[in-house]
């Protein structure tokens, strides 16, 4: 069974049903490590400070992180891009300019992120065909939850019955989310969307059809319909994870493989090691639980729900 990712309440007018959502589809990938060679030791990466080719046209003296706003990336050769960079020592920064930046430490960044949210709230319906699929993101089989089935089963009837899709908004992995919700052959998908300024609408090619003769798209189009046949998902494979599995069960099979040694994956350069360590028992603890939004609150204490 799937994990469940977000789980709350679909607020469809009066009508509040408990819902969960799962991973509809995700990319499979066969996940390889890296090696050393020579003593076949698990390599890790690491974050270690950039060099760069030019160096800017000035530089700030070193600021205390609870007081650093802009920053200024010093010149080349006072880097020292062998040592990995412990994790209490790195901050968030966009570059504004070249080697020019405006830095967030932790805290600054946890006060603009919005909270999760309980609360998924349908604000419009819309006819799926208008939507460019170029806006669709990830895909999540809506499932309803305790008590939920027939809210769920309602809402699922009045989209297949209209055709239309519903329009909503909620707060997921500390994002605000925007979300198709439609009517499969079985249940309810939806479908996170882009935001409109994600989706580079102006680099899409504007193809000129006066290039054309009417005789050439005529055999075109009888091409297409030649070809044309139901989709079936099953028939198209990724050619290279099937090769690779193949290899993979070979290399099983003859004995080809390598043993990493005993003691663990530590890599053979010893102050990397250390620096890595370090950065592990610092690191930050993940982000609870987090609180419902106010506005969300407001409709329970109003009866909605």
């Amino acid at each position: 069974m799937a994990a469940t990712l977000w789980k709350g309440h679909l607020s469809f007018g009066l009508v509040s049903i408990p819902i969960k959502l799962v991973r509809a589809a995700r990319a499979e990938k066969i996940h390889m490590h890296n090696l050393e060679r020579q003593t076949s030791a698990r390599v890790r990466r690491a974050f270690v400070p950039a060099i760069t080719e030019e160096a800017p046209a000035e530089t700030t003296a070193p600021q205390p992180a609870a007081s650093r706003t802009l920053a200024i990336a010093p010149p080349p050769e006072t880097r020292q891009a062998s040592v990995p960079v412990p994790e209490q020592d790195l901050v968030r920064a966009f570059e504004y300019e070249k080697n020019k930046y405006v830095a967030f430490e932790p805290g600054e960044l946890e006060k603009i992120a919005p909270r999760n949210s309980t609360t998924m709230e349908i604000l419009e319906f819309v006819k799926f065909g208008e939507v460019d699929p170029v806006y669709l993101e990830t895909s999540y089989y809506v499932a309803p939850d305790k008590g939920g089935e027939k809210p769920y089963a309602l809402l699922f009837e009045a989209l297949r019955t209209t055709g239309k899709s519903a329009i909503a908004e909620f707060v997921m992995y500390r994002r605000d989310q925007t979300a198709l919700l439609r009517a499969a052959a079985h249940g309810i998908v939806a479908h996170t969307l882009f935001h409109n300024d994600e989706v580079r609408a102006g680099e899409e090619f504007h193809a000129d059809a006066g290039l054309v003769k009417p005789g050439e798209t005529e055999l075109a189009v009888k091409l297409v319909e030649a070809l044309a046949a139901p989709f079936e998902p099953a028939k198209f494979k990724d050619k290279y994870r099937e090769r690779l599995k193949e290899a993979i069960a070979e290399k099983i099979g003859t004995g080809a493989v390598t043993e990493a040694p005993a003691g663990g994956t530590a890599a053979p350069v010893v102050d990397i090691m250390a620096a890595l360590k370090a950065s592990l028992s610092n690191a930050r603890k993940p982000v609870g639980r987090e609180n419902e939004l106010p506005d969300a609150k407001k409709r329970k204490a109003g009866g909605r729900g």
